[in-house]
């Protein structure tokens, strides 16, 4: 029985349990607040102007993609300087990036500006302003994104957790109080973007040691991070498309109606998502440490398996158990109830993506970037089969199914032949 309680202890006091925790219940309550003024989006939007902001908010998460691959590769190289005691190159590559993406930003801005009609047109919104808004939103966000990586780098867990849950707070009362104000979907945009302000400047805080460091000239291994920028990009660019692509694609191809119910299962389907992602966020600078360190690490990767299936099982479970009560709850059923029966469906489509993630994780943690074409590739796959075969909404998330299968076959496979034990 000691020996049982013993383990127990070790387990709860392990690094990625105590580091997803933190995250965790920042993420959780964040998340809550978030499903919060979705709900309340979807309630008090009309069908129309909520299927534009799923519109929006999808392109939004499509155009940050890049910024999840921008912050693994921040973690990868901020981690090798700060865990390697080269706290001069982690100042250098935070302030140069600093100013990069001020820069590219601006540019981002202008090019935008010309192309908003037709990205407006594309998506059938008429107020192609609303674009425009949601880029400069997305700039905000990257840079944003260089200071929650250089955060992670550091292992400030905690912080990164409060700032998240205050952001929160911000976004539900900028975006509650705007809608009832009559804004609608613009008021929904500045909720995003009062979030994003604040925490841009409540996380300069704990990093104020990089940034006032007085630095010479320091060399950084710029072709070292290139070569590794580009496959990681394109590898969690692709992964995410999974859960972006499909709404895209429904609203270019249904009614504005029909693409509201659809996003409406996609913001209740990907609770799951949001459930587990704080564990292969937490995992990626613990494999970094410890195979810098040339310590064992395989076990961290099970361990995060374990964390992310068990959970997504159980919720998928729930969806096919009780999707009608899962929509009453989250949507307030009205016409959301007709896609109740695609939940369970969208659960298991998921739960694949989550332990995607996880593996992807963990092949770019350690700097083995020759899965990118293949998740690449099963991207374009679940694109071709949406754009081939949507005649309704269970056939979409089929072919979302079978491009994700298709991944996680050929991630273990992968797995199997690079770092399975032979005999």
């Amino acid at each position: 029985m000691s020996r049982i309680y013993s383990l127990f202890i070790r387990l709860i006091r392990h690094e990625l349990i105590t580091g997803s925790f933190f995250i965790f219940i920042g993420g959780t309550v964040a998340n809550f607040l978030a499903f919060i003024l979705n709900l309340f989006f979807a309630r008090n939007l009309s069908y129309s102007d909520y299927g534009i902001l799923a519109a929006l908010l999808s392109l939004f998460n499509l155009a940050t993609i890049p910024a999840q691959s921008i912050s693994a590769v921040i973690v990868r190289f901020a981690s090798q300087f700060l865990f390697g005691n080269e706290e001069e190159k982690a100042s250098s590559l935070f302030k140069k990036l600093f100013s990069l993406f001020t820069l590219l930003g601006a540019i981002a801005m202008v090019v935008m500006y010309v192309l908003s009609p037709s990205i407006g047109k594309f998506l059938r919104i008429n107020d192609h302003f609303l674009v425009i808004v949601l880029v400069f939103t997305v700039v905000l966000n990257y840079l944003l994104t260089i200071n929650l990586a250089f955060l992670n780098s550091l292992l400030r867990f905690k912080f990164i957790s409060i700032s998240g849950l205050l952001g929160g707070i911000v976004k539900l009362g900028i975006g509650v109080s705007l809608v009832l104000l009559g804004l609608s979907v613009y008021g929904a945009l500045a909720a995003i973007i009062g979030m994003v302000v604040f925490q841009l400047i409540l996380t300069l805080i704990p990093l104020k040691g990089l940034i006032l460091k007085r630095v010479k000239e320091v060399k950084l291994p710029y072709r070292e991070i290139i070569n590794y920028s580009f496959p990681a990009s394109l590898a969690i660019f692709s992964l995410f498309s999974f859960i972006s692509s499909d709404v895209i694609l429904v609203k270019h191809f249904y009614s504005e109606t029909m693409a509201g119910l659809y996003g409406g299962l996609s913001l209740v389907g990907r609770t799951i998502f949001y459930f587990t992602a704080p564990i292969p966020y937490v995992m990626f600078p613990l494999l970094v440490k410890r195979h810098s360190g040339g310590k064992s690490y395989k076990n961290l990767l099970y361990l995060a398996l374990v964390l992310v299936s068990v959970p997504s099982v159980l919720i998928t479970l729930f969806y096919f158990l009780f999707p009608e009560l899962t929509i009453n709850i989250f949507l307030a059923g009205r016409e959301y109830l007709t896609i109740a029966s695609y939940l369970g469906l969208f659960g298991i489509f998921l739960t694949i993506f989550n332990i995607n993630n996880v593996l992807v994780s963990f092949y770019l943690s350690l700097k083995d970037l020759k899965v990118s074409i293949y998740i690449f590739f099963c991207a374009v796959i679940q694109i071709i089969l949406i754009y081939l075969f949507h005649q309704n909404f269970q056939t979409i998330i089929l072919d979302s199914i079978a491009s994700s299968s298709l991944l996680l076959g050929v991630l273990i496979l992968y797995y199997i032949r690079h770092y399975f034990p032979r005999p």
